[in-house]
């Protein structure tokens, strides 16, 4: 049998041409199905009603209630996840006086769960007929109408913001046991600080600066002899 004839170059040239556009054209349907995947996504994602805020979870509430805390929340129920505003939510939810710290998390397909830390009660100041409750740095954040078992009572000239931070951090820099041990604060003044133990030990603090110098040094003199400590200088401590 005789060989086939060579293709003539301009076959071929055609030929080549016609794998050319064939390539071209696969490479153009590639990528369309690609953009077309990747919006087909960006829709489901972030416009979709498939992955959008159907429920609140919140955890977390004790003094506070769940109702506050979605009213403070305002989750938009229908906004596709992706888009929520989660730490604007946690802010607003974070105004709120009971709350020490809170988590706002997205939970696919459609939850938004918040998890809530509550302040702990330290702190009672008397007010007309009940108490404000502090925690220990001295953020009130509930009431009670009489003073509950094992708080401290702060006995304070006024209730202003300073005179309250300045209590708690003086109850903050307590060591655990002292702190256990004390049963009024006193704040006649701003350098005018007096902690009153439950054995009858009147410890004289001054201002809150040096807290935790004092502290330790409170520590120190609570293991020795005496009923009235000053450690408004606590370099030069004294005791009688």
């Amino acid at each position: 049998m005789s060989p086939a004839p060579p293709l003539d170059a301009t076959v071929r040239l055609s030929l080549r041409r016609r794998k050319d556009r064939r390539r071209r054209w696969l490479r153009w349907l590639v990528a369309a199905l690609a953009l077309a995947a990747v919006a087909g996504a960006v829709y489901l994602v972030a416009f979709s009603p498939v992955l959008a805020v159907a429920r609140v979870e919140i955890s977390g509430t004790d003094v506070v209630s769940k109702k506050e805390v979605t009213q403070a929340a305002a989750v938009p129920l229908g906004l596709p996840l992706v888009r929520l505003d989660v730490a604007g939510i946690a802010e607003r939810v974070a105004g709120l006086p009971p709350v020490a710290e809170v988590s706002v998390t997205r939970e696919w397909p459609d939850q938004v769960r918040i998890a809530i830390t509550e302040r702990q009660p330290k702190l009672a100041i008397q007010s007309g007929t009940g108490y404000l409750i502090a925690d220990a740095s001295g953020v009130v954040f509930d009431t009670a109408k009489s003073l509950p078992k094992g708080l401290v009572r702060l006995e304070a000239s006024t209730r202003e913001p300073q005179t309250l931070a300045d209590a708690g951090v003086v109850f903050s820099s307590l060591s655990k046991q002292t702190a256990g041990e004390v049963s009024t604060i006193e704040v006649k003044g701003p350098d005018a600080i007096t902690l009153r133990l439950r054995s009858g030990i009147r410890v004289f603090w001054g201002s809150a600066e040096q807290s935790e110098l004092k502290s330790q040094v409170t520590d120190l003199l609570l293991e020795g002899d005496g009923k009235v400590f000053d450690v408004s200088a606590p370099t030069h401590p004294t005791r009688r």
